[in-house]
């Protein structure tokens, strides 16, 4: 491996197999991304790195090239960002593997609901454009296997949504790059016959989890979800998990401004039984398209969520001589007290767990809170350039949001007790 010019530190200027370098995305373990230009248009330059103590470099490019055959196989969809050129830098036998993809400058879907305050209409079109590039990919034999908040981006300027990051994505008949029970992942969007299967069969050797369409399904459900009944799912994630023995209460029952209809199909999306849950991404389409034609105040004026209420000034403290020692303090202690025990008690019932640590990040997409350039305002279709590198002609869409690029959500290897996120 030549290793003379190391990716993450490649700068301003620098050119790379004629791309000139307009600054760094991100870097981690794994992989560096690039802004890089070339014949007047901009793309997102990926590199697979490792750590040089892991031993795994073959490991990490074969993702990285599993990656790019996947999204070749997807390139004629609008929704999913594009690989135009991949090759090796700086000697094209020994050095950094690389591909080159679209660049989208936008938001996290996180990102666009707590910046644009979208309304249910708006929420139901981003999903029915998400379903479909799903749907696109699982009819070509591709599964993404890491749908989540941070692997979807909404561009600024005309609100038109791509499923990113398909560096964990696998096609029928691929070789296994994992040895573990189950593939790498995110554990919030794990379907719960996944969380089964590992908790039955993770001490087993050999044991894999044949990974369905469902499990993508319940993944992009579980985003609507979380749109649906969150706020700020960046700025305060979700302090509980929803994969648990009972369905997780209904949209409209934890935010009223869920239009009812909105709320079943949420529902139907990840429903604990996948021969209950929409069979398809194509089944998630066509319910959700059939909201589009909804009017109303509900679904095209109000916004999904409000402004967050005030906070309320401490109660004034009780004087010696106004207030007798252990009155009103003490049934608001009381009530404290028993709401809390309400809400263990839910808490248990609902069968909920803590997640870990919020995830960052992943190499074309994340969780930060980096600034677009504009808020979206209508769709456009993408007009194709003139120019790319060693593959086919580019077209600018552009891909990745500037984001750190973090280690892969690591596979599972065995069913702990209790379960460590990834």
């Amino acid at each position: 491996m030549v290793i003379a010019t190391i990716p993450a530190h490649l700068g301003p200027g620098q050119r790379v197999d004629g791309f000139r370098v307009v600054r760094p995305l991100g870097s981690g373990s794994y992989g560096a991304v690039l802004l890089v230009e070339k014949g007047g248009h901009r793309y997102a330059m990926k590199f697979s790195t490792h750590r040089a103590s892991s031993g795994d470099e073959q490991q990490a490019d074969a993702r990285l090239m599993r990656e790019a055959v996947c999204l070749l196989h997807l390139q004629d969809h609008p929704n999913i960002v594009r690989c135009w050129a991949h090759s090796r830098w700086p000697d094209i036998q020994h050095g950094w593997r690389y591909i080159v993809l679209d660049y989208v400058e936008g938001y996290t879907l996180g990102e666009w609901l707590e910046k644009t305050h979208p309304t249910a209409h708006e929420v139901v079109r981003v999903f029915v454009k998400l379903a479909s590039a799903l749907a696109h990919a699982h009819a070509r034999g591709v599964f993404h296997r890491d749908v989540k908040l941070s692997n979807i981006v909404v561009r600024a300027s005309d609100g038109e949504p791509f499923l990113l990051d398909f560096g964990v994505s696998s096609y029928l008949m691929a070789p296994e790059l994992t040895d573990t029970p189950l593939p790498p992942g995110t554990r919030r969007y794990r379907s719960p016959e996944a969380t089964r299967f590992l908790k039955q069969h993770g001490d087993e050797r050999g044991a894999r989890y044949p990974f369905k369409a469902t499990d993508d399904v319940y993944a992009l459900g579980l985003c609507l979800y979380d749109l649906l009944t969150i706020p700020r799912p960046v700025s305060n994630p979700p302090a509980l998990y929803v994969g648990g023995r009972w369905t997780p209460p209904a949209p409209q029952t934890l935010n009223p401004r869920v239009p009812e209809a909105l709320g079943r199909a949420a529902l139907h999306f990840i429903d604990r039984d996948p021969g209950q849950r929409a069979a398809s991404a194509e089944v998630v389409r066509r319910e959700l398209a059939e909201l589009l034609p909804e009017t109303g105040d509900a679904w095209r004026t109000e916004p999904l969520h409000g402004a967050a209420p005030p906070l309320q000034p401490a109660p004034e403290q009780a004087s010696a001589q106004g207030r007798a020692p252990g009155g009103h303090g003490r049934r608001w202690v009381a009530a404290g007290a028993f709401a809390a025990l309400l809400l263990m008690a839910w808490v248990g019932f609902m069968g909920l767990h803590a997640p870990g640590v919020p995830e960052p990040r992943s190499a074309l997409g994340g969780d930060g809170m980096a600034p677009p350039s504009t808020r979206d305002a209508s769709i456009s279709a993408r007009a194709p350039p003139s120019a790319t590198s060693t593959a086919a002609p580019a077209a600018e869409v552009a891909s990745p949001v500037s984001a750190p690029v973090p280690k892969e959500s690591p596979p599972v290897k065995r069913a702990p007790a209790p379960m460590t996120p990834p």
